[in-house]
């Protein structure tokens, strides 16, 4: 069971476990960020909503989510932001939530999917059922590890449609935890489409780049 830590996941200071995973200068501090984050929507998605940009302390976080050796740690308080963008932006409640996953080879070492657990906590707290739509192939590159133009075919590679998943007529939310070019979600996208999505929105903890 995933519990919110006892240290600030920004600054690492000591804090009461009812501040769920931040400090008050810290919370302050993402909150003043959180509505000025431009995430432009690629192909095949309506919306991207960010929590903040991957830079500073929030870099921070989700670096030590991803590899730390106590990274699930992170993953409560860092979803908790990004259920706090989406109602800032004023966005409606999906009919369904998803994910970008990881590989297997990379969920073998690592231990989680951390784009599933905090949709899956997401879903936990809207409502709404969580379906492992998409899979991603054994020996499908990282995208962190390639330059942007390089990124596209990959990620067209990398992803495919579980067996027999139908999402017919549904709003579905996709969530990652990185947003680069958008090469992965626009091709997650196509594929929930292809599964008779209706509208596909992404929310994710950080967008990377200049856009």
């Amino acid at each position: 069971m995933l519990l919110y830590p006892s240290r600030c996941v920004y600054c690492g200071e000591w804090i009461d476990v009812k501040q769920h995973g931040l400090c008050d200068a810290c919370r302050k501090q993402a909150e003043q960020v959180m509505g000025q984050v431009y995430c432009p929507a690629p192909e095949h998605v309506e919306q991207v909503i960010c929590a903040g940009r991957y830079q500073g302390e929030l870099k921070g976080a989700i670096l030590r989510m991803k590899f730390g050796s106590h990274g699930q740690a992170n993953l409560l308080p860092l979803a908790g932001l990004m259920e706090q963008a989406w109602k800032l932006h004023g966005m409606p409640r999906p009919d369904v939530i998803t994910c970008v996953p990881i590989s297997p080879l990379r969920l073998r070492n690592r231990g989680y999917d951390q784009s599933a657990e905090m949709a899956k906590y997401l879903a936990k707290q809207w409502k709404v059922p969580f379906v492992p739509a998409l899979q991603r192939r054994m020996l499908s590159r990282m995208q962190s590890r390639l330059m942007a133009d390089k990124r596209w075919d990959n990620a067209r590679k990398s992803f495919y449609l579980r067996r027999n998943t139908r999402l017919d007529e549904k709003h579905v939310l996709l969530v990652d935890d990185i947003v680069t070019t958008g090469a992965s979600i626009s091709c997650c996208a196509a594929l929930l489409r292809k599964a008779g999505a209706e509208t596909v929105w992404v929310l994710a903890a950080a967008k990377a780049g200049n856009a």
